[in-house]
C-alpha cells in the first residue's frame, strides 16, 4: 500500500474558455471540478493502476468536504484531518483557440500545529502497514519549511520510505532529510 500526503489539498477548477482574453467577460464552454493537489494527483494516479493507495493530508470547511466527497465517489481511499479553515481552491483557464492555459491558486489555509500534530499521528498510524509515503506539494501558510524534513526523519526511524514531490525550500531541506526517493 501507498499513502499519499497532500497538506495543501484543493479544490480544482478548469475553465475552458475560448478565445480567452484578460479585462473581458467570458462565459466558459466547459467546466472541470476535480480534488486536487500534488498528492491526490498522485492517488488518483495509483487507483488508475489499480496499486492500492489511502489519500491523507488536511482537509477544512466546505471545500474540505467536497475534496473527500470527490475522492470517496472516485473509490480513491482517503483518511483526511479535518482543520479549522477551509482548503483552498485553485482556478486553471485553457483557452484551446490559443492553446494557453493560466492557474491561479490560492495560498491555502493558516494551520496551527496542533493540526500539523493531528496529521503526524495519523501518518504514524497509516504508514504501519505501508510500502511508501509520499508527501507531495506545497504546503500552506503557518507551516514550517522544515515540516517535510521533520517527517522523512521521523518516518525513517520507523523504517518507512518516503518519496518527496514538493519545490522550493521544503524540496531543499527535505532533499537532506534523505527520503528514499
Amino acid at each position: 500500500m501507498i499513502v499519499t500526503v497532500t497538506v495543501n489539498a484543493a479544490l480544482d477548477r478548469t475553465l475552458t474558455v475560448p478565445v480567452f482574453q484578460i479585462g473581458y467577460r467570458h462565459r466558459s464552454s466547459e467546466v472541470l471540478t476535480l480534488a486536487g493537489g500534488k498528492g491526490i494527483n498522485v492517488a488518483r494516479a495509483l487507483k488508475l493502476l489499480d496499486v492500492p493507495v489511502v489519500a491523507t493530508g488536511l482537509a477544512g470547511g466546505r471545500t474540505g468536504t467536497r475534496i473527500i466527497e470527490e475522492l470517496t465517489s472516485e473509490a480513491i481511499l482517503n483518511d483526511f484531518v479535518r482543520i479549522a479553515v477551509g482548503s483552498r481552491t485553485s482556478t486553471a483557464v485553457v483557452d484551446p483557440t490559443a492553446g494557453t492555459y493560466t492557474e491561479i491558486n490560492e495560498w491555502g489555509p493558516e494551520v496551527t500545529t496542533v493540526e500539523l500534530d493531528m496529521l503526524t499521528d495519523k501518518l504514524h498510524y497509516l504508514s504501519r502497514g505501508a510500502d511508501f509515503v509520499v508527501l507531495s506539494g506545497s504546503l500552506p501558510r503557518k507551516v514550517p519549511t522544515s515540516f517535510y524534513a521533520d517527517t522523512i526523519r521521523d518516518l525513517a526511524r520507523r523504517d518507512v520510505r518516503v518519496v518527496l514531490d514538493s519545490e522550493g525550500e521544503p524540496l531543499r531541506l527535505g532533499a537532506e532529510a534523505a527520503p528514499f526517493l
